[in-house]
């Protein structure tokens, strides 16, 4: 089959060609703007401003959660981070019993149990042996 001799425009194309060209004329504009030192200056005073509020937001709100008696941001994060050393002391204790304990096993053949140095009184019958006190 023979292709037609007389191109049909297309519309797409028309359209992504005025996208880039525009695109690039606004890339040119917009970096001839941000190269100037007018630009750099707005922009610092901008983001002091910008700092400021959110200091005086950070230390409103922090009265604000004192007076209703709640726990700031601050506060739940030094909590998190003293539960995360209670953790670790913990699991460090738990690891050294288990070392202690599986030495002890090795020399015995039983789990670590410590001495038993509490004995029930003469009277009293131990639990479980069926008889009653």
């Amino acid at each position: 089959m023979a292709e037609p001799t007389s191109p049909v425009p297309d519309p797409a194309a028309a359209w992504r060609a005025w996208l880039t060209q525009s695109e690039q004329q606004w890339n040119a504009f917009l970096n001839q703007v941000m190269g100037t030192d007018q630009y750099t200056q707005s922009m610092g005073r901008m983001m002091e401003a910008y700092a400021t509020i959110q200091k005086n937001m950070a230390e409103g709100m922090s009265r604000y959660l004192g007076a209703l008696n709640m726990p700031t941001r601050t506060d739940i994060l030094t909590l998190g981070d003293r539960l995360a050393m209670i953790e670790d002391r913990l699991a460090g204790i738990e690891r050294m019993l288990a070392e202690s304990g599986a030495s002890a096993g090795a020399n015995d053949g039983a789990g670590f149990r410590p001495p038993r140095t509490k004995r029930p009184p003469s009277g009293v019958a131990a639990a479980g042996d069926g008889r009653s006190a």
